[in-house]
């Protein structure tokens, strides 16, 4: 653990965290004798026959529909459907609206979250109560205490709750520090995704802070950034942990370092710490 810490300091002072879308009839007949024979034949037969129609078509299509699409049988539907599934699409429609997340694994309703909580420390018991102890751990999976590099701790209001905090973050030569040790369980490994935190900075406590990883081949700065001076939601730090997933096998300390602290009584609190993977038992 020694060699870890001297390692650490060296980490933190190389970042320099310490400045920290269309025929008419003849007569006469050829005797010549005239003939008064006159032709009073007459044709007055008349056709009478009229011909009325008194057909009227008086078919009425009543036909009523009998399938499900809201028009006559045979029609092609038009209607506007009313929802009753749960797509937010036309009933039998393919759904392609971007659904609101309601579940609680950060991705689009229906989706499998493969990541988990493998440790958490919210310290506190409860509302009043500090507890430097992990307070959520993965079935298999254990976890130390939190502690300082100095030794020594205190607890103040959190995020809620309560959190742990520090002073001596102006240290140059010793750069003070939380940490403790994830250990998989025996025979299987735990693979990492992200690294969660909240923090609060007092007026003369640090202004950078560093996450550090050491599975016992050396330590690995995970990422750098800037303490905040008030709690805010949570989580305010998330640290993508995707370049050091592993899989590990052995066991894994994690280093919560800051500095720029402008004296040696600025406070650092620090609350809520999540460290997000996967288990193999």
């Amino acid at each position: 653990m020694k060699h870890s810490i001297m390692l650490l300091m060296a980490a933190l002072l190389s970042l320099g965290l310490c400045s920290c879308g269309d025929d008419g009839n003849s007569t006469q007949d050829a005797g010549g004798d005239t003939d008064t024979d006159a032709d009073t034949d007459s044709d007055t037969d008349t056709d009478s026959d009229t011909d009325t129609d008194t057909d009227t078509d008086t078919d009425t299509d009543t036909d009523t529909d009998t399938d499900a699409d809201a028009g006559m049988d045979g029609s092609t539907d038009t209607d506007t459907d009313t929802d009753t599934d749960a797509d937010a699409g036309m009933d039998g429609s393919t759904d392609t609206d971007t659904d609101t997340d309601t579940d609680v694994d950060g991705g689009p309703d229906g989706s499998i979250d493969p990541y988990i909580d493998i440790v958490v420390y919210s310290f506190d018991d409860s509302v009043t109560t500090f507890t430097e102890t992990p307070t959520y751990l993965a079935t298999g999976v254990a976890s130390t205490d939190m502690d300082t590099a100095d030794g020594s701790y205190t607890d103040f209001v959190g995020n809620p709750g309560r959190a742990i905090s520090d002073t001596g973050w102006n240290d140059t030569i010793a750069p003070n520090y939380f940490y403790f040790l994830v250990t998989p369980p025996a025979g299987g490994s735990i693979t990492l995704d992200e690294f969660q935190f909240d923090d609060r900075s007092s007026p003369t406590g640090p202004t950078d802070w560093a996450i550090v990883l050491d599975d016992g081949s050396g330590l690995v700065i995970a990422e750098t950034g800037t303490t905040h001076t008030a709690f805010t939601a949570s989580p305010m730090n998330t640290v993508d942990l995707s370049a050091l997933a592993g899989p590990y096998t052995v066991p894994v300390i994690f280093f919560v370092g800051a500095s720029g602290a402008s004296g040696p009584g600025g406070t650092w609190r620090v609350d809520n710490i999540v460290v997000r993977g996967t288990v193999t038992p």
